[in-house]
C-alpha cells in the first residue's frame, strides 16, 4: 500500500524574498529525497485555496503549506525541524500505509503552476506522450514497438541520449513525434524544426581546418642577423610549435 499523498501548497505571487526561499526549501528537500507530490498555487487555484483553508488551523496558514493524506501535519517550521532531526519519515506519514477512503475530501484536480520546481518533468508531459512513456518504463519490452522488430524500425533514438536527468532512458521516439511535442509546448517556425533536428541529430558536425600549401612539419623561419661582434652571423630557426633554436657561426 502506497503512503499518504502529500500535497504542497505554494503562491506564484511570492514578493517576498523569505516567502521565495522557503518554497525552494521544501520542493528542493522533498525532490532529493525522491519524495512524490502534488503541488498547487493558490494564486490561481480556488479550489485548492478552500482546501488549505479548510485544513489549516487559522493562525498556522502560511505558505508554503503541505497537506499529508488530507490532513495538516504542522507548519513549515516543523517541516525544518523534522529535516534537520531526520524525522521527515514521522512527519510526512512515508511508512504508513494509505487507502483512499480514509480522505474525506478529494483532492483538488491538478493545474498548470508557475513555480519553478514544483513539477517534475513527467507531470508537464502532455497526457498522450505520458502514456507511452510510462508504457515504455514499466514494459519489460520497454522502447520496443509491438509490430515491427528492432532492427527494421528506423527514425528511432533513445530520447535519454539528448535530454539527460530526466528519467526518459529507453524511451524511443521518432522526429514526427519530436514535432507533436514541439507543437505542444506552442513552438512554430524555424525555432521548433532547429529545435526537433539538433534533438534528433546529437552529433554536431566536425570542423577541420586545412591550410592548403603550408605544411607545419616542414614550416620554418629563418631570420639572419649580425650580433655585437662583427663577422658572427647568428641564423634563427624557429619552427612553429617548437621553441626557438640559435647556432653561432
Amino acid at each position: 500500500m502506497p503512503s499518504p499523498p502529500i500535497s504542497v501548497f505554494l503562491t506564484t505571487i511570492a514578493s517576498q524574498p523569505a516567502l521565495r526561499q522557503r518554497q525552494e526549501y521544501l520542493l528542493r528537500i522533498l525532490q532529493v529525497k525522491n519524495i512524490p507530490f502534488t503541488s498547487y498555487d493558490l494564486a490561481s487555484d480556488e479550489s485548492a485555496k478552500r482546501l488549505w483553508k479548510r485544513k489549516a488551523p487559522l493562525d498556522q496558514q502560511q505558505l508554503p503549506g503541505i497537506l499529508v493524506g488530507g490532513q495538516f501535519p504542522g507548519p513549515f517550521s516543523d517541516f525544518e525541524l523534522a529535516v534537520e532531526t531526520d524525522g521527515l519519515d514521522i512527519f510526512l506519514r512515508l511508512k504508513e500505509t494509505y487507502k483512499v477512503s480514509d480522505e474525506d475530501t478529494p483532492a483538488p484536480p491538478v493545474q498548470p503552476i508557475g513555480v519553478p520546481g514544483a513539477a517534475s518533468p513527467l507531470q508537464m508531459t502532455p497526457e498522450h506522450l505520458k502514456s507511452k512513456i510510462l508504457a515504455q518504463n514499466s514494459s519489460p519490452l520497454r522502447g520496443k514497438s509491438s509490430g515491427i522488430p528492432a532492427n527494421k524500425r528506423q527514425g528511432e533514438f533513445d530520447v535519454s541520449t539528448r535530454l539527460e536527468g530526466y528519467g526518459l532512458q529507453g524511451v524511443n521516439v521518432t522526429e514526427a513525434e519530436l514535432r507533436d511535442l514541439v507543437a505542444e509546448l506552442g513552438l512554430d517556425g524555424d525555432d521548433a524544426g532547429d529545435l526537433v533536428k539538433g534533438l534528433s541529430d546529437g552529433n554536431l558536425p566536425k570542423i577541420e581546418k586545412e591550410e592548403k600549401g603550408v605544411s607545419e612539419e616542414s614550416t620554418t623561419k629563418v631570420d639572419m642577423s649580425y650580433g655585437e661582434n662583427d663577422g658572427d652571423n647568428i641564423i634563427n630557426t624557429e619552427k612553429i610549435g617548437k621553441p626557438l633554436v640559435k647556432t653561432t657561426n
